[in-house]
């Protein structure tokens, strides 16, 4: 199979505080996005990597930075759009036509797994959609103001990652019933959303603990506390 990966790395990171882009800060030494890249082209399948950038970064990435991400397999660096979806079909829009499967992921997810990858990759094939999912264990209640308002029974309830894989021609055939019936609305909160609302089965795979959305400072330090470990582990950065 041919394996076209989006990375979507335009949003503004409002979380993480400071001028750096999420994508773009150092995670021991080297910046997270570039971790993230160097691992998806390891896995069997990737044939491109394609990223989508703030405009205000495109610059900066085809220039300073092309050198070390295309040795990190990135072949395409496109303008992002408002909103992560406008990002995505841009991204989209550059893949190469004769891929099998398009896999988006988040750039401040640097420590996917070759074999939640490569289960990802084989249920795509085989059911058109699949999306990594983590059962939730804490309780969850639904709040309004200060005080609680119901306890949400959570069985069936599953938090859901990156990457979201798809066959390329029904993500393609999704996104255009989409665009024509409305647009990318905020009911379109991530990529298997729009596969959802063209009215296909999304397939689920179980996910892995540690991939992880960077998102906030603890977040980093716990990626850091990761990627030390990887060292001591396996000698070598993961």
């Amino acid at each position: 199979m041919n394996v076209s990966v989006i990375i979507p790395a335009a949003g503004a990171s409002t979380r993480m505080g400071g001028d750096t882009r999420k994508p773009f800060m150092e995670l021991c030494g080297e910046p997270i996005l570039f971790r993230t890249c160097r691992r998806l082209k390891s896995f069997e399948g990737v044939t491109e990597i394609i990223l989508a950038v703030h405009p205000e970064d495109l610059d900066y990435v085809q220039g300073e930075l092309w050198d070390e991400l295309s040795a990190r397999g990135v072949n395409m660096v496109v303008a992002g759009g408002e909103n992560r979806q406008d990002s995505v079909w841009r991204a989209f829009s550059a893949c190469d036509p004769s891929a099998d499967l398009v896999a988006i992921h988040d750039a401040v997810r640097p420590f996917i797994t070759k074999e939640v990858a490569q289960m990802l990759f084989k249920t795509a094939m085989q059911r058109g959609a699949a999306v990594p999912i983590v059962p939730l264990s804490d309780t969850i209640k639904r709040t309004e103001a200060d005080h609680v308002v119901e306890t949400v029974p959570r069985r069936g309830l599953n938090r859901v990652q990156t990457p979201q894989v798809f066959e390329r021609e029904l993500f393609l055939d999704a996104c255009e019933y989409v665009l024509s019936t409305g647009g990318f609305s905020e009911n379109i909160t991530d990529d298997a959303s729009i596969v959802e609302a063209y009215g296909k089965e999304v397939a689920v795979v179980l996910g892995d603990e540690t991939n992880f959305k960077i998102t906030t400072p603890r977040d980093l330090r716990i990626a850091e506390a990761l990627v030390r470990a990887e060292v001591q582990v396996d000698g070598v950065t993961g």
